[in-house]
């Protein structure tokens, strides 16, 4: 029998919990899928999503975690209210922050950006 997959959708607090929350529920749900190879990355790139749409998408309209295991493959999306696009910032020894874009990049295969109703949604796919 064929691996469809597995999926599910999560809505986060708009607030300084966001990460974590989103940490522990992909953790979970990996684990319970048994697709668990990923995990150490994919926690670290959701909660560089997540952090980054907290800090700079504001309190505009929803937070929302998709996951998706395809075959080998682990898509995440990130859907908050504010068009503002995430960029990697040139990097400053001397700067403290601003290297989340560049950790995300590194340790996913492909990511990009879509329009999501009012705000967008940020995707990234592990291998």
């Amino acid at each position: 029998m064929r691996d469809k997959g597995w999926s599910a959708n999560v809505d986060l607090p708009f607030d300084a919990r966001a990460a974590g929350a989103a940490r522990e529920v992909l953790r979970g749900l990996l684990l319970a899928w048994g697709h668990d190879r990923q995990t150490d990355d994919a926690v670290l790139v959701v909660s560089e999503l997540v952090t980054n749409a907290v800090q700079h998408a504001g309190e505009r309209g929803q937070l929302r975690l998709a996951l998706r295991v395809t075959g080998e493959v682990l898509r995440l999306e990130l859907a908050d209210g504010s068009s503002v696009q995430p960029v990697a910032r040139e990097i400053v020894d001397s700067d403290e922050r601003g290297r989340g874009m560049h950790i995300v990049d590194q340790l996913t295969a492909r990511w990009g950006v879509e329009t999501h109703g009012d705000g967008k949604r940020v995707w990234v796919e592990l291998d």
